[in-house]
């Protein structure tokens, strides 16, 4: 009798577990539903700049004046690239000194390259930071030598079908200093080769106009 009467209650309890059960699947899905909804609702929107504390992307290109004793020159040679947007980084992170100034040129819907301008940071610290990759040094001019960095041979692209420009992996950095100003020129993918980024460097060096004229 007493056996009957524990296989009595074992199966009066499990259509309340089930239930239970079901329950709890229910309200982990909702959950995790809702994370989703808020996180896309709050996501901010997508940048060309990379994303770091700190960062502060200036309101129009003519702001860019205001860092103009970091950023003396653009650069006179971009292959019908145009500048798209341009940031500051206030804060210290893993890329970039505190007061790097970036500036995004794009050209037929695609990020082209990447201009940085880093403050307080030298060749041989940007070399050694670089040091698993290729690295071959090229001369600019009579004074001024840069390095070319081979960073990646199968740059991966996205195509984020959007209104925003896509951008690719970088493939080919060129570093090298101006006014005790390190400057970084990224090729994006194949939007840039290397010659190119050559030619940009070269432009920024020779030009003595200033970034924008009040």
């Amino acid at each position: 009798m007493l056996a009957r009467l524990l296989k009595r209650n074992q199966t009066t309890n499990r259509p309340e577990r089930t239930r239970w059960v079901i329950f709890l699947v229910i309200a982990i899905l909702a959950s995790a539903l809702f994370l989703r909804f808020v996180d896309w609702t709050i996501s901010p929107p997508r940048s060309l700049l990379t994303q770091a504390p700190g960062l502060v992307q200036l309101a129009s290109v003519e702001d860019v004046i205001t860092y103009s004793a970091i950023v003396s020159t653009l650069p006179t040679q971009t292959f019908n690239a145009e500048l798209y947007v341009a940031g500051v980084y206030t804060k210290t992170n893993d890329l970039f000194p505190t007061g790097t100034v970036s500036l995004i040129y794009t050209s037929n819907k695609w990020r082209a390259f990447e201009i940085d301008y880093m403050p307080g940071r030298s060749l041989e610290e940007q070399r050694a930071i670089l040091l698993t990759y290729p690295q071959e040094e090229v001369v600019l001019d009579d004074t001024t030598s840069a390095t070319i960095v081979a960073r990646n041979d199968s740059p991966r692209c996205i195509d984020y079908e959007d209104d925003l420009p896509n951008k690719c992996e970088i493939t080919v950095q060129l570093f090298f200093m101006r006014d005790d100003i390190l400057i970084s020129i990224s090729a994006d993918g194949t939007h840039s080769t290397q010659g190119e980024l050559i030619e940009i460097a070269k432009s920024i060096i020779s030009s003595s106009s200033p970034v924008l004229q009040k």
